[in-house]
């Protein structure tokens, strides 16, 4: 698949996004973080050839891996992630399961739940480095360690494993991490 046909079909897909942020009643500051997280997995996605196969499922994946924070959800005391997961699997979006249930900054402290594949890998980055805003990894974990202070120490040892996937991720890419706001897809 082309570049030029990947980034007309990530188009169609922030549009499906879009869709299941209404459905799901996503408040603005959820809905803005998931369609910059969303962006930066369709900037990844396109600038890697060997991700452009999987461009929906990872696109998807990063639009709606914060789907378990839905309103619709509140009460349920389970693991955002693990939410994530059921309900984009009960959407039949089975491609996207995995790379969201993957996506929390924890999950890099496991073997058992970090992310594995170059989709859960993507999806991943694209959350450490999108918060409300383009952000390095470090300044991402840190606002997430303020936020949640319960899990500040897990979340600071969890930075050089989230650095070294960021840096895996953007392995041979045409630009660096750093530069990434620049190449954001509009």
């Amino acid at each position: 698949m082309s570049c030029r046909s990947v980034n007309s079909e990530l188009t169609k897909i922030s549009t499906e996004a879009e869709h299941f942020f209404d459905r799901y009643g996503y408040p603005v500051w959820l809905r803005a973080h998931s369609l910059l997280v969303g962006r930066i997995a369709e900037t990844i996605v396109s600038a890697r050839a060997d991700a452009r196969s999987q461009a929906r499922d990872i696109a998807l994946a990063g639009y709606l891996h914060d789907i378990g924070r839905s309103p619709l959800v509140t009460g349920d005391t389970r693991e955002h992630n693990e939410l994530s997961a059921l309900i984009l699997a009960a959407e039949g979006l089975t491609g996207s399961v995995e790379p969201a249930r993957r996506h929390a900054i924890y999950t890099v402290l496991d073997p058992a739940t970090a992310p594995a594949t170059l989709a859960d890998k993507i999806v991943y980055v694209a959350d450490r480095r999108g918060g409300m805003k383009v952000e390095s990894v470090a300044e991402r974990a840190r606002d997430t360690a303020r936020r949640h202070p319960r899990y500040a120490s897990d979340i600071e040892r969890a930075i050089p494993a989230a650095t070294a996937l960021e840096k895996e991720v953007f392995g041979g890419l045409p630009f660096a991490p750093e530069e990434l706001e620049a190449h954001l897809i509009a």
